[in-house]
């Protein structure tokens, strides 16, 4: 009897380590089951083997951080946090005193005392009747001839000494301030006039063998200027140490390395350099104000101190440079501080990707969809407000550490851009165009016109070697060398570049990367790199370009903005003003100092900064996985499945249609319109070049896009958000960069409308001087299109020849084109309305389905003021009647039929309900709109049919799935970024650690203190890196209630005060 066989294929999961290198795979294969011949027992084989390598996600790898997850949101819900506090928590509220609402109000009565104390300290306070020394009791005689000399000390205390108790007792601290009393009140006095001579190399006491000769030497301890006498040591103690160490041993930094005679003290040092990084404070300001607390009477001339400018500014700068080495590492190495590399002295961003720092062992293998936790997200761009001029007869004064910090390597950028030729590609799309004057930017009397920078986009942080001079306008040469030496040593396998002028700069990037020097290559062929724009700067590019390189459509971004820089670029720029006229190396060096601390209180700020951050992201990833969910349901499988893959495909391959536009246009596209515009003034104007480098087409685009960036604040300000201080924030950077672009446009405005000046002036004028100035999004711009009731006498309305003509074709463009994205918006409305009303129940899915629609809405209701906008300068311009398909858009107007009820509709409806019975409810789809006249935006050119329906359908599913996608890869890369930072303060520690006992060949001492520096910041890293974990330990939903209540407390202290 022949074996009967039965065969299944399955997959059987089998984990194979030994053979395969400790990679786990899958084995498949067929599994063969087969009867006995008598047919009571199975018998199984495995036939046709293969192996398939196993999908490894990140939770898999042998990393300790892998299952820990950060802010856990197991039980966050978003109306739980936001729920008002309990009846027991409000009862328990601390209490509100005036001593800590405003103990301003306390002090006012006061005023008089505290005046009167402070007076008191110039007598001789509690010792006025009898004034006697507090060691010795000797009294004071009023006696000329046999007086006893008294003396106080600040440092000290308000006790009164005698001469020779204070000379004993400041023996070994001649750097505290006295003052003599006159019979009359208190002079000041130094130490040195009371024969005070200062013993170096013994810390004040006595030494066996002294230096014969005493010397004078100035110290700077701030606030004061002391002139001093010293001896220097020349006992067996200081055999191994000449005179610069022993002032250095002292703690005092000499001025020059030949018989110093100024010195500044190492606390000193330290003060003034957490002035300027922190506060700006240049040189200049801080000796005059120590000047003034030594000697108030010097700034007139009647007494006089030694200048000591130039001594400190240069031991400040020596001080910060090696503060950094210090901080680095570099002393700990055998080979010595000049084998310092490229960049070895930046702050590097401790939740950025660093292959070997902070990724887990396996990294590379991960599956493919999880690959973008482990890209690096760049944002460049540049500044024109940290020039520097050109200096007569200036020193060759080089950085003191030529590109070991944050500039690029000086010499050979130097030597690249002497190959540079004009470049003459130029960008149409953008009317803020960085582009259309990269090769333009006034540049008399500049060495240096700004600087171009590279940061990490989501954490803020200059890169290594990541900002280089700019000698005329943003060119590509320049920006190439600067992104490229921010990446040297590249080793990851995701990059993503945020760029405002990305779309133009990325075109040709591969073969101008080909004439750098080969070891700044990338190795494109092995990395994954994508462009985008940033999401504020996207504003100011033509349509087209916004959709095919927004950031919000790039896989793996997650929801960075890439207007990092700019946040960077206003923390560094008040140092323009000290940087501006100084030499080349003082300005490096101070750059360098500002930027290290930068990145210093960013990198200490990811506790706070991210737990913020995850916080929001849950709870808007929630809202999104929903709100896609209720989209998703309204439309079929197999339409779900192309368009995904649609997506899937533009992903990879950027030439494939886009599917987040319309792929269908009912009237020309604004872009076009543009280039229409701009092809006709050259025409008028004979091919001859614009006015100011840029044409008049531009500058009208520009004002057009102000008032959309104008409108989108105000929308904003209407929105709502979880943690409301984070939607402030934004607001504020919007605001800042329109307040740049007003600028720019204003400066054009002058040359394009003559008149406006004038315009502009009366407007400023009938202003209430008192009242505070308009806010960005409600200032006035005054188009050509304003002009014409500003200035009715004039014919041309204060505006140069056919400027006019100009904004009313790009009026018709912006209503014909806000119109038809209307009309998609409201049919992807009413698809969501229709399949709520068939298939919705219940109160939660019913208000995230409304919650959607409603965000829809907003998106329509943009459109329609974008439109009344644009119609209310054409009839400015060119009347009511000219242009007769463009009507006023009522909100009637504004929906599809069938969307809004006649005026009895709830009427007719509460008469529906009558006798239907206790519980019953209206039909949700009751008849209403039987003699409803349709809108006449369905009648106007271009309006949509149902391909073109189906159409806006894709593209609110395909950008509803972009934002879902987005939000939950903040989420995730948010939680990694917190791994990231915890491995990178382990590995930090541990590098620490093995510094010990590295360089040997130094005496004992000095090891002792290499050793103890080593020891105390792996100490210090492996301290924060607990606190930061506990701190991301706390859930989400307590710390989105800790987030609220910070909030309601800085309100309501703001509101006690008003």
């Amino acid at each position: 009897m022949h074996r009967r066989a039965l065969r299944e294929r399955k997959l059987n999961l089998l984990d194979v380590d030994d053979d395969y290198g400790g990679v786990d795979f899958t084995v498949i294969g067929d599994r063969g089951i087969y009867l006995s011949l008598d047919g009571y027992r199975r018998e199984e084989e495995l036939l046709n083997v293969s192996h398939k390598k196993r999908r490894l996600e990140p939770s898999n790898l042998d990393d300790q951080l892998a299952l820990w997850i950060p802010v856990p949101d197991e039980d966050f819900n978003e109306d739980e946090a936001r729920a008002p506090p309990s009846e027991s928590a409000t009862l328990g509220k601390r209490k509100q005193y005036v001593s800590t609402r405003d103990p301003m109000s306390l002090w006012r009565p006061l005023k008089g005392e505290f005046l009167t104390e402070l007076l008191r300290h110039d007598g001789l306070g509690d010792d006025t009747a009898d004034p006697r020394c507090a060691h010795c009791n000797c009294g004071f005689s009023a006696s000329p001839s046999d007086r006893l000399r008294l003396f106080k000390c600040y440092e000290c205390g308000q006790f009164l000494q005698c001469a020779d108790c204070c000379l004993l007792n400041h023996k070994r601290t001649p750097l505290h301030v006295i003052q003599e009393w006159n019979g009359n009140f208190w002079v000041p006095r130094t130490l040195a006039e009371l024969g005070l001579i200062y013993q170096l190399g013994h810390g004040g006491f006595s030494c066996p063998a002294p230096d014969s000769a005493v010397r004078n030497l100035t110290v700077i301890e701030e606030p004061i200027i002391h002139e001093i006498k010293i001896r220097y040591c020349k006992c067996s103690k200081s055999d191994d140490a000449d005179n610069l160490e022993q002032l250095l041993r002292n703690g005092w930094y000499p001025a020059t390395v030949i018989d110093p005679g100024t010195c500044a003290t190492f606390r000193t040092l330290e003060t003034y350099r957490l002035y300027n990084v922190v506060g700006n404070m240049n040189v200049r300001d801080f000796m005059t104000s120590v000047e003034r607390a030594t000697d108030p009477s010097a700034s007139s001339g009647m007494t006089w101190l030694p200048d000591r400018y130039k001594q400190f500014g240069r031991v400040s700068r020596q001080w910060s440079f090696l503060l950094r080495l210090k901080r680095a590492g570099r002393g700990h190495d055998p080979q010595g501080v000049g084998s310092t590399s490229l960049g070895e002295c930046a702050v590097r961003c401790w939740a950025c990707p660093h292959d070997g720092r902070n990724l887990p062992d396996g990294w590379r293998e991960v599956d493919p969809k999880y690959q973008f936790l482990y890209m690096l997200i760049l944002a460049v761009d540049a500044n024109f407000r940290l020039r520097n001029r050109i200096r007569v007869n200036e020193l060759d004064d080089p950085s003191l550490g030529p590109g070991w910090g944050y500039w690029v390597e000086p010499e050979s950028y130097r030597e690249h851009l002497k190959n540079y030729v004009n470049e003459t590609e130029i960008s149409t799309c953008i009317a803020f165009a960085a582009l259309l004057q990269k090769d333009t930017r006034m540049t008399t009397g500049l060495r240096v016109s700004g600087v171009g920078g590279c940061v990490c986009a989501r954490h803020e942080c200059m890169r290594p070697n990541g900002i280089g001079d700019l000698q005329k306008g943003e060119r590509y040469a320049n920006m190439d060398w600067i992104v490229l030496a921010a990446l040297a040593g590249f080793s990851l396998l995701w990059l993503t570049i945020s760029y405002d002028i990305g779309c133009q700069w990325k075109l040709h990037f591969p073969e101008r990367m080909k004439q750098l020097p080969r070891e700044m290559h990338l190795p494109l062929q092995d990395i994954n790199i994508q462009f985008g724009l940033p999401v504020w700067h996207a504003a100011s590019h033509n349509e087209d370009c916004q959709n095919q390189n927004s950031l919000s459509f790039r896989p793996g971004v997650g929801r960075s903005d890439g207007e990092g820089v700019e946040r960077t670029w206003s923390g560094l720029n008040p140092a323009a003003l000290s940087t501006k006229d100084a030499g080349t190396g003082v300005r490096a060096d101070a750059m360098e100092a500002k930027i290290d601390n930068h990145n210093y209180l960013k990198n200490v700020g990811q506790g706070d900064a991210l737990q913020r951050k995850l916080v929001i992201a849950i709870a808007e990833r929630d809202r999104q996985v929903a709100g896609f969910k209720d989209v998703n349901k309204t439309v079929e499988k197999d339409v779900k499945v192309q368009w995904r893959k649609a997506i899937k495909d533009w992903e990879q391959d950027s030439t494939k249609p886009n599917p987040f536009i319309l792929s269908r246009q009912d009237c020309p596209t604004e872009t076009q319109v543009r280039l229409e515009v701009r092809k006709d003034e050259q025409n008028l104007g004979g091919g001859t070049a614009p006015l100011h480098g840029r044409s008049a087409t531009a500058f009208l685009v520009a004002g057009i896009q102000l008032e959309d960036s104008q409108r989108r604040i105000l929308a904003q300000l209407k929105g709502t958000a979880l943690v409301s201080a984070d939607r402030e924030n934004k607001i504020q950077e919007w605001r800042h960069a329109l307040y740049v672009k007003l600028n720019k446009f204003r400066n054009l405005q002058k040359i394009y409308m003559p008149g406006c000046a004038a315009v502009l002036e009366n407007h400023e004028a009938r202003r209430d001087p008192d009242a505070p100035p308009p806010k960005a999004e409600v200032v006035k711009l005054f188009m050509p299109s304003e002009m014409v009731a500003a200035m009715p006498g004039d014919p041309l309305h204060g505006c140069i020849a056919g400027l006019a003509e100009m904004e009313a074709k790009l009026r018709v463009a912006q209503c014909d084109n806000s119109l038809a994205l209307l009309r998609s918006r409201l049919h992807a409305k009413r698809h969501l309305i229709s399949f709520r009303n068939a298939n919705i129940v219940g109160q939660n899915l019913s208000t995230r389905a409304r919650t959607l629609i409603e965000e829809i809405g907003d998106r329509v209701e943009s459109y329609a003021n974008r439109y009344r906008k644009g119609r209310e300068a054409l009839i400015s311009l060119k009347g009511a009647d000219k242009y007769p398909h463009l009507r006023e858009l009522k909100p009637e107007d504004v929906q599809l039929d069938g969307d809004a009820g006649e005026s009895d509709s709830a009427a007719r409806k509460k008469l529906a309900m009558i006798g239907a019975g206790r519980g019953a409810r209206a039909p949700r789809n009751a008849p209403g709109t039987s003699r409803r006249l349709m809108s006449w935006i369905w009648t106007a050119p271009g309006a949509l049919d149902e391909e073109a329906m189906h159409d806006s359908i894709r593209v609110e599913w395909a950008k509803s799935f972009a934002r879902k996608t987005r939000w939950c890869e903040e989420v995730m890369l948010l939680r990694e970024e917190m791994r990231r930072v915890l491995r990178y303060l382990g590995w930090q520690a541990e590098w620490w650690r093995g510094r010990v006992g590295l360089k040997e060949d130094l005496p004992m001492e000095a090891m002792s203190g290499l050793k103890a520096y080593a020891l105390k910041q792996a100490a210090w890293h492996d301290r924060l890196g607990e606190f930061f974990r506990t701190k991301w330990n706390v859930p989400a939903v307590t710390v989105a209630q800790q987030l609220l209540a910070e909030e309601v407390s800085s309100a309501d202290h703001l509101f006690s005060l008003e």
